[in-house]
């Protein structure tokens, strides 16, 4: 801790001064060590500093991405599983073929399993030379491989993200889950007919046929019990996970990549969900997935009618949504245009996920006002951005939220396949943009401000998130001044 905290004599002088001018102000007094450490470009200090100080919540996190490829090769290993030496696929265990090998005998091999592990995230891809796919193509491949088995420890997989929130002083995830299924089957005839509306711009054919649509998924006999067994197992999953210095909380999702109408019955299922859920366990909805795939792109502006729909149906419910995961060059420049815009005047979102072709839409001054105004904070992702669309450093529109006055949020989105966490997404935005402590802890506030907790649980964290950082500035004061 000295080491951290003493690095020279000029600045342990310039400190005590400081305490001097005034022994109470703990938060200048840490300010001002923040700002030498910054001014030095010192990471491993300011590495040290994040770890120690209270973060608030991790809002943009994915449930399945956040987990490690060795956890889920444990867990394949509890189901007896092997894995495909050829497609780095868990398959079942077939004692004649010489392909397949146990996960037991996968650890015992050195270099297949960093193979395993380079395949199943993003590790060691920069780090020296080997046959490269593209980046985004290699972060977001990784979820095939474990994608079968990610929901088959759920308890476990919860109680993993909460220790290493805990260790890293963060205290509330609001993290992505699979919607309940609806069990329902559209006729291929009204996945025309919206897809024909939608080119047309005829939005009141298009409400009437997803009205349509929506009373086949509620008259499915199936579909009231999938969603009270939804709700009831998340609860189960739930149970103890929450206390005095933690809380997690779920969004739904439907990915974008599928068929329009499986889109609209995940959403559907989702925004049910969510507004049923009256103990506010199942906080919001999202939809995910490549945003520069083609059915994405294609359908994008269907999906966001989708959304438009259910929040007149469930007006309750809240929604975050992955909007402008987007670069030059990435797509074609039309695609760059609305896609934020549409997201927050057609779609309602009440958060927006990256957000990084915010230069390039037709409007982006009205989009930022909106945002500003009604306060539709955004999810900034340094690491996930800097490794799918090769945004970092200037490139990054983060000064262009935070300087236009919209509610800045850091989060880590896909910890387990990035291999970050918290504290290294908040190393990058000090060191990369320069933001002052002060500014660093407002944005750890809006990450609970602009959470989907109800206000009273709200209030609870944020009262409980002052306290932290009471203790905390009281901690860097006195070790400084012994």
């Amino acid at each position: 801790m000295k080491v951290f905290l003493l690095h020279t004599f000029v600045i342990i002088a310039f400190l005590l001064q400081a305490c001097a001018v005034n022994l109470n102000n703990n938060e200048h007094i840490t300010e001002v060590y923040f700002q030498e450490i910054l001014n030095s470009n010192d990471k491993a200090n300011m590495g040290l500093f994040f770890s120690l100080m209270p973060k608030g919540g991790d809002i943009h996190h994915h449930y399945s991405g956040a987990l490690y490829a060795e956890t889920y090769l444990d867990w394949a290993a509890k189901k007896g599983q092997c894995i495909s030496t050829d497609s780095y696929q868990l398959i079942a265990c077939n004692e004649d073929d010489d392909q397949v090998i146990t996960i037991d005998s996968l650890k015992r091999n050195t270099r297949l399993y960093r193979t395993i592990l380079e395949a199943w995230s993003d590790i060691n891809f920069s780090d020296h030379y080997h046959h490269e796919t593209e980046p985004d193509l290699q972060f977001f491949n990784t979820f095939s491989y474990f994608g079968e088995i990610s929901g088959s420890f759920y308890r476990n997989g919860l109680e993993n993200i909460k220790k290493r929130a805990v260790d890293e002083n963060v205290q509330y995830v609001e993290t992505m889950i699979n919607a309940p299924p609806t069990n329902t089957t559209f006729r291929q005839s009204q996945i025309d007919s919206i897809k024909n509306y939608q080119n047309k711009n005829d939005t009141i054919n298009l409400v009437k046929t997803f009205e349509l649509m929506e009373q086949a998924i509620i008259s499915n006999p199936t579909y009231d019990s999938s969603i009270t067994a939804y709700i009831d197992s998340l609860h189960k999953y739930h149970e103890g996970i929450d206390d005095l210095d933690f809380k997690l909380r779920y969004q739904t999702y439907a990915v974008r990549t599928l068929n329009p109408g499986v889109v609209f019955g995940q959403l559907y299922s989702g925004f049910d969900a969510t507004s049923r859920d009256t103990s506010n366990l199942i906080v919001g909805v999202n939809i995910v997935a490549p945003e520069n795939g083609l059915v994405s792109l294609q359908d994008y502006r269907l999906h966001m009618q989708m959304f438009r729909f259910l929040k007149t149906k469930f007006p309750t419910v809240k929604t975050a949504m992955h909007a402008g995961e987007l670069h030059v060059g990435m797509v074609k420049p039309e695609d760059l245009t609305f896609h934020i815009h549409d997201a927050v005047f057609i779609a309602k979102a009440n958060r927006i996920g990256h957000g990084v072709d915010i230069p390039y839409e037709n409007q982006p001054i009205k989009i930022l006002e909106k945002m500003k105004v009604d306060s539709i904070a955004i999810e900034i992702n340094l690491t996930s951005n800097e490794f799918i669309l090769g945004v970092y450093g200037n490139d990054h529109p983060i000064k262009i939220y935070y300087d236009f006055g919209v509610p800045v949020i850091i989060a880590t989105d896909d910890a387990g396949v990035s291999r970050n966490s918290l504290t290294t997404e908040y190393v990058k935005l000090a060191s990369r943009y320069q933001f002052k402590y002060t500014q660093i802890k407002g944005i750890v506030f809006n990450s609970i401000q602009f959470s989907f907790l109800n206000p009273e649980e709200k209030s609870q964290v944020t009262s409980r998130l002052i306290q932290k950082f009471e203790k905390f500035e009281d901690e860097i004061t006195q070790i400084i001044a012994d």
